[in-house]
């Protein structure tokens, strides 16, 4: 059965180099034979255009197979010594191999090459190809029972590198929460359930990689590891005033996240260190602000706040503050209907747009506290907020 890709390919947003590398390495398979070449040349292009490789340099890879293949193959084997490069890699060639008849036995001959540099062990081999079987089948339970083997032996592999194989793939997860202690890591990276709180000690990490995650509890971090990016999050119970707390850590990182609070808490409360949000989606945050920060320093680029019933964000003591290319949506406060600043340090808001926010007393979009130079709004606008006047207070 052949399945079209319909996504981004898990490494759509490494660097140039790391993608042509990488595509160079799967065109051995693909482009190395005539024959290889008529039955998985449409494929194999489906994967240059999921990875986001420019159409310039596809013709780029037949000619370094042609005359510099020594060169690259090398680069190939450098880039390729993880685990997690290896493991999509060596799914991207099942996947090639899959729309093969004629250029088989040359394709499978690739593959099992590269599994010997990859020096696989009999798990690993044997978990790849039965997921293989499972996802040609179209045999979900056989694939669900094949990743739990694989990690019963010790071994894992991100779930959207197997959603990415096996599109039709879904296994769910669920924790009574959870306390992660120092020198542990918890990946949440499939649909996952939570019940109760998790807790992050110092030395612990817990990072949230394209999980689709429905949670009732909080998160509360003591001077551990935070990172969120691709992932979609739903708070369908909180018991504080914040579904994140965060005490002692050094850098905070959400990218490309959603988070749905559904108005039973604020987002993010941060007391230290440096918070960054780059390309999320806020929604529906109540009884607090979005976002309270008074660590270092915030910076928060091309992201959408909506329908925040205590306003978006609150910059606080001695944080210093960038906002740049955000939307602030229906934001309803007392002063700042989207952004509070009470902060001795410098903020930046630029090329931001407020639409529909609120304010009870003063400043619809953005209060100063403190009227004093290094608090900068450039090149913003607001529509239809209310009150009109003054929509940015105490701005030199």
């Amino acid at each position: 059965m052949v399945i079209r890709m319909e996504k981004h390919h898990p490494f759509w947003k490494k660097n140039a180099s790391f993608q042509y590398t990488y595509c160079f390495g799967l065109g051995v398979m693909s482009m190395g034979h005539m024959k290889s070449i008529m039955e998985t040349q449409d494929f194999f292009e489906d994967i240059l255009k999921a990875i986001h490789l420019p159409e310039s340099q596809w013709q780029q890879i037949f000619f370094d197979l042609n005359n510099h293949f020594e060169e690259w193959i090398d680069k190939v084997f450098a880039l390729l010594r993880g685990k997690e490069e290896q493991y999509c890699f060596t799914l991207d060639l099942y996947r090639i191999l899959s729309h093969t008849v004629w250029s088989g036995e040359y394709c499978s001959a690739v593959l099992e090459d590269y599994l010997q540099v990859f020096q696989f062990s009999h798990a690993e081999r044997a978990f790849f190809q039965e997921f293989d079987k499972c996802m040609r089948t179209q045999d979900e339970q056989g694939a669900i029972a094949a990743v739990q083997k694989f990690s019963e032996e010790g071994y894992s592999i991100r779930y959207d590198f197997l959603t990415w194989f096996y599109p039709q793939f879904y296994m769910e997860k669920r924790y009574q929460g959870m306390r992660i202690r120092d020198g542990e890591t918890v990946i949440l990276d499939c649909p996952t359930i939570i019940r109760g709180d998790i807790e992050v000690d110092k030395g612990g990490s817990l990072l949230i990689y394209g999980a689709d995650m429905q949670m009732d509890g909080r998160v509360i971090v003591r001077g551990g590891r935070l990172q969120a990016d691709h992932g979609h999050i739903e708070i369908t119970e909180c018991t504080s005033d914040y579904w994140l707390s965060i005490e002692g850590a050094a850098v905070v990182m959400l990218t490309d996240t959603s988070v749905d609070c559904k108005e039973k808490c604020g987002l993010l409360e941060q007391k230290t260190g440096y918070l960054l949000v780059n390309d999320c989606w806020v929604r529906q945050t109540a009884g607090a602000r979005a976002i309270s920060f008074e660590g270092d320093a915030i910076r928060i680029h091309n992201t959408h706040f909506s329908r925040c019933m205590n306003g978006m964000v609150s910059i606080q003591g001695g944080a210093s503050a960038e906002i740049v290319n955000c939307e602030f949506q229906e934001g309803i406060a007392e002063y700042g209907g989207a952004v509070y600043a009470d902060t001795i340090h410098d903020v930046l808001l630029e090329h931001c747009t407020f639409r529909s926010c609120q304010a009870k007393y003063l400043a619809a979009a953005v209060y100063f506290k403190f009227q004093k130079l290094g608090q900068r709004v450039e090149d913003c606008q607001c529509i239809d907020c209310d009150p009109p006047e003054n929509v940015f207070f105490n701005i030199l």
